[in-house]
């Protein structure tokens, strides 16, 4: 037998010999190691950090602390030995409560318990709660706060029945975003109403309820049916004159892009309003490497004070808050609301013939915009943006607009200077 194989086969005999009880018990010594000295106690929002020393004891393997919250459960948190601190937290109200700190040998032999006392200050959903907002919007309301730790919280959102006075839950927003603002809709319009919003945070502890009456504002979606391109120009501003493209030197102001293609694709300008969502070919998609800012101007059919709009991106995870996916949009509405696209002025940048109803961040759910690096990795909250949209409110200008032009400044392309724009879908809403 040759000698790699016998000293194998004489390995697994020792380990054989060994049973499985003592594979099954922890290897090290068994001497109690020595207890970390305390240092300072830094209290923060539903926590604390526990700063210590750490004995010179080549016996201690980790500390472990144990706390019980204002609830009665009972927490524990380990903290390599490299470092020097561990965090508790899971505490649903301010207070003082006791932490042990057990210092734990290789052998999982405990030492006697060092007790410190914490004192975390006002906890995220308290926090968040007390500076909760809650709104009359179009079709329902607008619920805001400040949620300055980034905390995971959940807001549910009820609604009293007018015939039964009780409680329906009508919906639920999650976030970890700094600055949380959600709407919840559908709701009759022009009627007083009861809403209620309770915030729960990640450990299961629930807000107060906040309750408000208010009369959620009228608006309907616009008819899309109506939609049409407009092709404006720079230079003689009727459309005709559409600018060679090789290159993709455009000017910087010109009404939109040659569409890109594929074998079997669908891309085209009414993409844009054709009621479908959840495809990947049809959509509005601009030629690749064409400079920004791009621009798309629509006749809506009809004019309407505009109050908010929803956008999708294109269906593709490849372009999920990555690529061709907007993320910075401005939005134009023009003051002339005949019925001759050929009279409007072609300078987005003059007040007198176009109004700004609103600069838009096109964000992940948490607030960021880093583009994802690879086509699986959003997160469940980034999904559910990519099924419903981006919601996005207007400035209020009380002022009727028809034609609306789009200009994406940004793509979550990770240049600037590259990319396409890509988009499933967009929708408006407001009232005549």
């Amino acid at each position: 037998m040759k000698p790699i194989k016998i000293a194998f086969f004489i390995a697994l005999m020792l380990l054989y010999a060994c049973g499985v009880d003592q594979l099954n018990n922890p290897i090290g010594s068994t001497e109690v190691p020595k207890q970390v000295t305390v240092k300072e106690v830094v209290n923060i929002s539903g926590a604390s950090i526990i700063y210590y020393d750490r004995p010179n004891d080549a016996n201690l393997q980790y500390v472990k602390a144990v706390w019980t919250t204002d609830d009665g459960i009972e927490y524990n948190q380990t903290a390599s030995f490299y470092t020097d601190s561990v965090v508790v937290d899971g505490f649903g109200s301010e207070g003082s409560f006791k932490v042990k700190l057990y210092s734990v040998s290789h052998g999982q032999t405990f030492s006697a318990p060092v007790e410190v006392t914490v004192n975390p200050l006002r906890p995220p959903y308290l926090m968040a709660y007390d500076n909760l907002q809650i709104n009359p919007t179009f079709m329902g309301i607008r619920v805001t706060t400040e949620n300055e730790t980034g905390a995971k919280l959940a807001f549910r959102t009820f609604k009293q029945d007018l015939v039964t006075n009780e409680w329906v839950e009508v919906g639920t927003h999650y976030t970890v975003a700094p600055s949380v603002e959600y709407f919840n809709r559908e709701h009759e319009p022009d009627i007083d109403q009861n809403f209620r919003v309770q915030i729960r945070d990640k450990w299961g502890h629930w807000s107060p309820p906040k309750d408000v009456v208010c009369a959620p504002w009228f608006e309907m979606q616009l008819p899309k049916n109506l939609f049409k391109e407009v092709a404006l120009c720079n230079l003689d501003g009727d459309g005709s004159y559409v600018p060679d493209q090789t290159g993709y030197a455009l000017p910087s102001n010109f009404w939109g892009h040659k569409m890109h293609s594929w074998s079997g694709s669908n891309v085209q300008f009414t993409r844009l309003f054709d009621g479908v969502v959840g495809s990947s070919s049809e959509c509005y998609h601009t030629k690749p490497l064409a400079p920004f800012p791009h621009h798309f101007t629509i006749d809506l059919g009809d004019a309407y004070n505009l109050s908010r709009f929803i956008l999708w991106p294109r269906n593709d995870p490849s372009n999920q808050f990555r690529g061709g996916h907007p993320q910075i949009i401005q939005v134009y509405g023009a003051t002339y609301t005949g019925s001759n696209p050929s009279e409007l002025v072609d300078d987005i940048y003059d007040t007198n013939a176009w109004l700004n109803l609103g600069l838009f961040y096109l964000s992940r759910a948490d607030g960021s915009f880093d583009p994802y690096p690879g086509t699986n990795d959003r997160t469940a909250e980034d999904n559910l943006i990519i099924q419903n949209g981006h919601e996005m409110t207007m400035k209020s200008l009380d002022q009727p607009v028809r034609y609306v032009r789009v200009q994406i400044i940004k793509t979550f392309a990770t240049s600037v200077h590259a990319g396409s724009t890509q988009i499933g879908e967009i929708s408006f809403f407001g009232s005549r």
